[in-house]
């Protein structure tokens, strides 16, 4: 619920758009217990179909994190796990190469793209925010028109696009924001507002037009049509998209470049006799068109991410504009908005330097720099395969411009069919970056040690301050389940203790007397004392259908299923343990066997204390602790055989901690934010050391009072 300042609604942050980068903000804020206002000038109704539509790996680990929203984007989407080329040429047509999208070495738990409609995107993010906000609701039809800025707070005035009865539009509103977040797409309104502050997207146009549509109801005898499709032919190259069902039946997105037309002249009916035409030998039909755009390929970005000492920020397609080619404008903007709002929530509640606000821009921006790169790179290897006929694939030019195209967009599991230019594995840049596999943070108060001088190599074991956390799965010792120890985000900091051996000499030892030194009253626990995470609201679902059911769609009493999250389901020995912590979570690792004799009985009355302890571990709590003694099959045979076809110990290995353990911390968007080698007492002061350098040092005051921030 907005406050009242003055007659005036009052947020903490006020978005501006509701597409993918805006929403998502949304759900990170609504989940940090921040209220938020967004608004978005279009109707409900016009992001129902069409736009953005892939999925790529990272987004779907940042959705794991989120819990819900994966679940139900897997249960509707299209899963997506190769891609195919070929050479249409009448009766010699033939699949030239084919390759899954993603390898194994990239390390993530799903190595398949999802491909979902942009609409089903926004209601799926829409209803995970209204679930730990039930107040947010998206002001439709509400447009951005002015702004001003006093006493670090935005006065922004919105109109209604709206059209009443009598043709009238609508009327304004005015409300009052601290902060800003600009994500209201290409043709911003917001950025045209700061453009006197020297805010402008940088770049140019190409002269390239392309067409794209999503048909509904497709038919074909091409074999290919239920994976990332590239069809080449005489009249030019095609990419067929399998996408999710459309009203129960079979879809494609097709999307052409088209020739001598700009793309207002362009109509869809010179484009389908083009599309059959390509497909020969093979021939492809549809009921419907349910979407359909042209465009030409913009490839600009903006000089600025933030302005005004990081109070307005501008994500999304807001800040860079490039062609679809990539498959990461959406995803792109998702994880900026994830990337920021975590960083906004902790200092809107006085939790954090405000300074941490600036690693938005010196974070992603050298990310859409290496998008445009690359989307510049990949749009001029489709326009020179285009200028070579089919014929001309013999020639030497010809070959060199269809290897190329391959090297570039294949992994380097790719199955080649006549095809013998390939670099090696670490030299394939686009696969890498398309999966979000080869992000790594530049060195600032949230990445501690990282080094730009270090080149991230992806598909090796081991981690790097600043890209993201390889996921892995150990048994809990609580319920002796195997499980991911990477926990859902909540906005807090995940800090690992990696322990190796516990049946080495002295390493139990160390490992209490991390304990104790963890839960003195000069810790770090004691030290902060602020809280970031807003308690979501269960989910109630039907147990029963049929006559359960009252006729006015009520569920009987007693007959409601309540879902949670494994980790917020009260435990059973719980007033043993300390109580979660509103800013960290400590979860601990060791290469010893569940069943060994150091957890069953060296470390039992730790584990399991008989009695209510003075003071309760955070350390020796069963459901944050984990025996990393589940063997699994090493991502990284191919990419790095020395690291052997299986891992014993998948955690240790995988980020290659050795016997000497190591403190790792995660930030709450999962990149590694420092990695401290050992752990006893001296790397647990590194982490401290990292905390300090921008969390807001809280203490009690001496009456038990209020908290102030020193």
């Amino acid at each position: 619920m907005a406050a009242n300042v003055g007659g005036q609604e009052t947020y903490d942050v006020a978005i501006i758009g509701a597409g993918p980068a805006g929403i998502m903000s949304a759900v990170v804020l609504a989940r940090m217990g921040i209220k938020t206002f967004i608004c978005d000038a279009t109707d409900y109704a016009s992001h129902q179909f069409g736009r953005g539509d892939a999925i790529q790996l990272r987004v779907m680990e940042i959705w794991q994190s989120l819990g819900i929203p994966i679940e139900q984007a897997e249960h509707v989407a299209k899963k997506i796990f190769g891609r195919a080329y070929w050479e249409m040429d009448g009766e010699n047509s033939k699949r030239v190469a084919s390759a899954r999208l993603f390898p194994h070495a990239y390390d993530f738990d799903k190595n398949y793209c999802l491909l979902l409609r942009q609409g089903l995107v926004e209601h799926i993010l829409l209803s995970d925010a209204q679930q730990h906000d039930p107040n947010l609701a998206v002001q439709w039809n509400t447009a951005f028109v002015d702004m001003e800025r006093a006493d670090n707070t935005y006065a922004i005035s919105l109109e209604s696009t709206a059209e009443t009865e009598d043709s009238a539009l609508g009327g304004t509103r005015n409300i009052r924001a601290k902060y800003v977040i600009a994500a209201d797409g290409a043709r911003s309104a917001v950025r045209r507002w700061a453009k006197p502050l020297g805010v402008a997207l940088q770049g140019e146009l190409q002269p390239i037009t392309w067409c794209v549509f999503d048909a509904v109801g497709v038919r074909s005898n091409h074999p290919d049509l239920e994976r990332v499709c590239v069809n080449r032919s005489k009249r030019g190259i095609i990419l067929v998209i399998p996408r999710e069902p459309i009203d129960g039946k079979p879809s494609c997105r097709f999307d052409i470049q088209i020739e001598n037309r700009n793309r207002i002249e362009v109509q869809q009916e010179d484009v389908i006799p083009i599309i059959k035409e390509m497909f020969h030998p093979y021939t492809v039909e549809w009921d419907d068109v349910n979407w359909w755009s042209s465009y030409d390929v913009s490839q600009r970005l903006i000089n600025a991410y933030s302005v005004n000492d990081d109070s307005l920020f501008f994500l999304g397609d807001c800040c860079h504009t490039h062609s679809p080619r990539t498959g990461l404008g959406l995803n792109t903007a998702i994880m900026e908005a994830h990337n920021l709002c975590w960083k906004l929530a902790y200092v809107v509640k006085g939790l954090a330097d405000p300074a941490i606000l600036a690693t938005y821009s010196s974070e992603r921006y050298p990310v859409a720099e290496k998008l445009i790169t690359i989307d510049r790179t990949l749009v001029a290897m489709y326009a020179g395969l285009e200028k070579h006929s089919v014929a001309g694939l013999s020639s030497e030019k010809g070959a060199e411009w269809l290897h190329r195209l391959f090297a570039y967009q294949l992994s380097y599991s790719a199955v080649r069919l006549g095809c013998t230019i390939f670099p090696p594995f670490n030299e394939i840049d686009f696969s890498q970056y398309q999966a979000g596999a080869t992000i790594a943070y530049s060195p600032s108060f949230l990445a501690v040690g990282a080094d730009d001088k270090t080149e991230f190599v992806v598909g090796r074991p081991g981690l790097t301050v600043g890209a993201r956390l390889k996921p892995a799965a150990a048994t809990r010792v609580s319920d002796m389940v195997l499980s991911s120890v990477i926990p859902r985000f909540d906005g807090r900091f995940t800090i690992f203790v990696l322990a190796g051996d516990l049946e080495a000499e002295d390493a139990a030892d160390r490992l209490v007397a991390l304990d104790d030194y963890i839960t003195s009253t000069g810790s770090i626990f004691a030290q902060y004392t602020g809280s970031v995470a807003c308690k979501p609201l269960p989910v109630c679902m039907p147990l029963c259908l049929g006559q359960a059911i009252g006729s006015d769609g009520a569920v009987p009493p007693g007959r409601r299923l309540y879902t949670h999250d494994y980790n917020a389901v009260p435990q059973i020995t719980g007033a043993y343990h300390a109580s979660p912590h509103g800013l960290f979570r400590v979860v601990v690792a060791t290469t010893s066997e569940s069943t060994s004799d150091v957890i069953l009985h060296g470390l039992a009355p730790k584990l399991h204390p008989f009695t209510v302890p003075e003071r309760k571990s955070h350390i020796f709590a069963p459901l944050g602790f984990f025996c990393d003694d589940e063997p699994a099959l090493s991502p990284y045979r191919e990419s790095y055989p020395e690291a052997g076809h299986i891992l014993e110990h998948p955690l240790h290995e995988k980020w290659g901690v050795g016997s000497e353990g190591a403190v790792v911390v995660m930030r709450p968007d999962s990149h590694v934010g420092v990695i401290a080698k050992g752990c006893g007492v001296q790397a647990w002061k590194e982490v401290e050391a990292y905390f300090a350098g921008f969390l807001s040092y809280q203490v009690r005051a001496q009456d038990g009072g209020t908290l102030f921030c020193a």
